[in-house]
């Protein structure tokens, strides 16, 4: 049987106090998410993954963080053990997205084509943030590492379910 993907959502920071409360930094656009789990699926390379029933989360007021008190941690020693594991959910629990946003885990690997020929330049190998526009990482045929902007006047089209992105190659932007 294959293991379900899964998504990083949050990572365990700490402790709260004495009586096992885990302290949870968010790692989601949708940190909302966090009131309507009844369970925390909890991963950690090397150590058997957990799901611990969720008795109650609050928001952390000014710390951008989560407070949850599970069943079967009861002591800080119990929730320090858990620092570090992170907070997951299946692939197919994650938010639904508007039209035209798309995950990461979804670009990465699709074929980048030029747009006018429909030849293959490369394949997307990761996604980078920059704060104004993502820039595709595309290891191009020739084995060489290009960046794509992630922007309309670049990117014409992405078809997740085809397998490929087609791209307007500006002057200069593949040189």
């Amino acid at each position: 049987m294959c293991p379900v993907s899964r998504t990083t959502i949050g990572k365990i920071v700490g402790a709260h106090g004495v009586k096992g409360t885990l302290r949870i930094y968010p790692l989601t656009d949708y940190p909302a998410r966090f009131f309507g789990m009844r369970t925390l699926y909890v991963e950690m390379p090397g150590k058997p993954d957990r799901e611990l029933e969720i008795i109650s989360i609050t928001a952390h007021s000014g710390k951008g963080q989560f407070l949850a008190v599970v069943s079967g941690i009861s002591d800080r020693d119990s929730a320090e053990a858990l620092s570090g594991y992170t907070v997951t959910i299946a692939n197919d629990k994650r938010v639904e997205l508007p039209e035209g946003e798309y995950w990461i885990d979804s670009l990465i690997g699709l074929d980048v084509l030029e747009a006018e020929s429909g030849d293959k330049l490369g394949v997307i190998e990761d996604v980078i943030s920059t704060g104004g526009n993502d820039v595709y990482q595309v290891r191009a045929e020739d084995g060489s590492v290009k960046m794509i902007p992630a922007v309309a006047d670049v990117v014409r089209r992405i078809d997740v379910a085809g397998g490929s992105i087609s791209v307007f190659l500006m002057e200069g932007l593949w040189d």
